[in-house]
């Protein structure tokens, strides 16, 4: 099983604590990732909170990602799914 797939499971958990109903999506090269903390930087400057560590270390510094996630009412932003940017 895909690693990042294990995304979508944990996300969904955190999904109903969204202000926002509507999920947005980001693309970008992660330039910095922190394992303890469960936060990737994408090349944009956007940080995305992740559902476990885990999923964190599954990740590498410089590649591509499509990040489909949720923005919380205190700004927030949490991955809710994870996917390679082919593009």
């Amino acid at each position: 099983m895909n690693k990042l797939t294990v995304v979508a499971f944990g996300a969904s958990l955190l999904a109903m604590s969204f202000v926002s109903a509507v999920a947005s999506e980001a693309n970008g090269t992660i330039t910095s990732l922190d394992t303890n903390a469960a936060t990737m930087t994408l090349d944009s400057g956007e940080t995305f909170v992740l559902p476990s560590p885990l999923v964190a270390a599954s990740l590498r510094i410089g590649q591509k990602v499509k990040v489909t996630y949720g923005e919380s009412s205190d700004g927030t932003l949490t991955a809710l799914e994870l996917s390679p940017d082919t593009m």
